[in-house]
């Protein structure tokens, strides 16, 4: 299980994460974790699990989006023997979880319908097996992540507001890469570290270049991006210095400070127009007004950049 220390950063947003975490320790509060893919956010939900009075009892996390909903009830809930031809009883995520920390990643993956439920429960504190017709008093705190804008996805209704206020007790927002660049130094650091430990090689550090490079670079896959790039490092250098040539970077160009200013205007039209799309729900007129370009304008670049 991951605890504070192995939150890596200085900066002040990350200062800002580990404090609102350490408090969420002290509390059986619902948490709520907004931050893109790849930033962290089962390591913060371990460590608040960790520094809480609940460590000595279950940590159980679930991906929302890897369970099929019409097996949503009973993997929740659980079954009772007999509820259906050759069924046995079986125990769900809240009665394993009882006492400790039930982490729900991808909240916003579980369909409207189911989300009612699950507040039902946060509200009384009570499940009932499949099959069941006898409610059991449930003791567990809930940890729930978003890679998507909470209040974004309340108004799309893609998330119950009732369930997003039940939740949204105690809101921690992790920041991305891009936003904290002052920590790639120690993450660098860190990772040589844990790739040495774990491939048994002598890597002493990263050339003056190459760690100008990975800050210079724009991640779209945060924390996780790195460490995938520093570990292919790790495959092509077994001691000495990481240098410039064994960062598999985006692009033939190399590092992103190399580029030329057609090719970083290129980069980032083609960046901000995918997110309009994004946001429009595909709707080019929408995502036109959002750019403040012609619709005719979009459609070409859209085109140009095989989006």
């Amino acid at each position: 299980m991951y605890t504070f220390d192995d939150i890596v950063g200085d900066s002040k947003s990350i200062k800002r994460v580990k404090e609102l975490g350490k408090k969420a320790c002290n509390t059986t509060s619902p948490v709520l974790i907004y931050g893109d893919t790849g930033t962290g956010k089962e390591l913060v939900v371990q460590a608040i699990h960790e520094g809480s009075s609940r460590r000595n009892k279950s940590f159980i996390p679930q991906n929302c989006a890897a369970i099929p909903e019409n097996l949503l009830e009973s993997i929740f809930f659980g079954v009772s023997k007999g509820s259906f031809t050759g069924a046995e009883s079986k125990l769900g995520l809240f009665e394993l979880a009882d006492g400790g920390t039930l982490y729900l990643d991808e909240l916003n993956s579980m369909p409207i319908n189911f989300q009612g439920k699950l507040l039902r429960v946060l509200q009384d504190g009570e499940i009932r097996r499949v099959g069941d017709t006898v409610s059991k008093k449930v003791d567990v705190r809930i940890v729930a992540s978003l890679n998507e804008n909470p209040e974004e996805l309340v108004g799309g209704e893609k998330l119950r507001r009732d369930l997003y206020y039940r939740l949204n007790v105690l809101r921690i927002d992790l920041p991305q890469l891009n936003e904290r660049k002052e920590d790639i130094p120690k993450l660098v650091s860190h990772f040589i570290e844990k790739f040495n430990n774990r491939f048994n090689k002598i890597i002493t550090g990263i050339k003056e270049d190459a760690l100008k490079a990975l800050i210079a670079h724009d991640y779209e896959g945060n924390v996780r991006e790195l460490e995938h790039i520093l570990e292919g490092a790790f495959n092509l250098r077994n001691e000495g210095y990481i240098e410039l040539e064994d960062l598999c970077l985006r692009m033939d160009t190399g590092s992103f400070m190399c580029w030329s200013l057609k090719d970083k205007l290129e980069y980032y039209e083609k960046k901000y127009i995918k997110e309009a799309v994004i946001m429009s729900g595909y709707n080019i007129s929408k995502a036109a007004k959002i750019l403040d370009i012609p619709r005719q304008t979009l459609q070409y670049k859209i085109k140009k950049y095989e989006i």
